[in-house]
């Protein structure tokens, strides 16, 4: 994608006299995937503050122009050829939070780690089970995210968000209709930028012990030392994705550089060079495989970016679901 679109140039001149955003033509997304993989943004924008978001999405809807939400890129596949329109970072003015009490407000861009780790240090429990998740605050948000029994509608009380024509509101977290890896984020067009929370006290120490041992568990589980996105598949109703992936034969599987990794068969790695080609084969291998052989459809827990939405659906005759549109909210 060397050169831009015209509709992209003309988003960009009018973007240019904004001092919170900052612009990036032709910008490598490779960089901002924990995979590692993907093409260039026509134009990648990071927004400092809210209000230079709501410029930015205000300026995008009148020109028609497409965009596409970018965080920590941990649970998302972007295409070899790239995204075409602008794809959307937030900035600083994301990143703080405060504690005030067991009430918790936090940035859409500040790290979920980080987060988890500041509530523990203020003796608050309800977030240590997220502690290991790679994931923005708002990333999380959007997709409900969980792990050990736990999810972001457990604590998560409302959301401060702007709307995809820059409108700003507040809604409570329930509005957004929280289900298992999905929120209703992605039909609103919106992007969270701020979350608030309500905690429960704990014994001092005991959210900190709880977020150590979790970590312990997940670095005994996962797969360690090659860049990969997470989970790939969501699990359906009564098993596990990764279970049925290596019960079908595939673990240890590769195309190209990417492998499905041997410790976890629901993970995808890669191993040097990789493309999103090599990892898109696979994640069609692996659901080819648990169709073929339970009759069990596995639905991608990755957003699938740019044109591979509309490509899974005609490889697999699945719907896209919620996490595969083609506006994502990554994580």
């Amino acid at each position: 994608m060397p050169v831009a679109s015209a509709a992209t140039a003309a988003l960009a001149a009018r973007l240019a006299g904004r001092p919170g955003l900052v612009l990036e033509r032709a910008a490598p997304l490779a960089r901002l995937t924990t995979l590692r993989v993907g093409g260039p943004a026509e134009l990648l924008a990071e927004a400092r503050t809210e209000a230079d978001l709501v410029f930015l999405l205000r300026t995008t809807h009148e020109l028609a122009a497409p965009w596409f939400l970018l965080g920590w890129g941990s649970n998302v596949l972007i295409p070899d050829e790239g995204i075409p329109g602008v794809v959307v970072r937030l900035g600083e003015g994301f990143r703080r939070a405060a504690i005030r009490g067991t009430r918790v407000a936090a940035g859409a861009a500040l790290a979920l780690p980080k987060l988890a780790l500041r509530t523990a240090a203020a003796d608050l429990m309800g977030l240590e089970a997220l502690a290991g998740i790679p994931s923005s605050v708002g990333g999380a948000v959007a997709m409900n995210a969980g792990c050990y029994g736990t999810e972001m509608k457990d604590s998560l009380v409302s959301v401060r968000l702007v709307e995809h024509d820059g409108t700003r509101r507040r809604l409570p977290y329930a509005a957004l209709a929280p289900g298992y890896r999905r929120t209703n984020l992605h039909e609103r067009r919106a992007i969270v930028t701020r979350a608030h929370f309500e905690l429960t006290p704990a014994p001092p120490g005991a959210a900190r012990a709880r977020i150590e041992e979790l970590r312990q568990r997940r670095r005994g589980a996962l797969p360690t030392g090659h860049p990969n996105a997470g989970s790939v598949f969501k699990n359906p109703p009564g098993d596990y994705a990764g279970r049925l992936i290596e019960a079908a034969g595939l673990k240890g599987k590769r195309v190209g550089a990417a492998e499905i990794s041997a410790r976890h068969a629901n993970v995808i790695v890669n191993l040097g060079g990789a493309t999103a080609t090599d990892v898109f084969a696979l994640m069609l291998a692996a659901h080819h495989a648990v169709r073929d052989r339970f009759g069990i459809s596995l639905d991608p827990e990755w957003v699938l970016a740019g044109h591979l939405a509309a490509r899974w659906r005609e490889a697999t005759g699945d719907e896209a679901s919620a996490s595969s549109l083609s506006f994502p909210i990554p994580v």
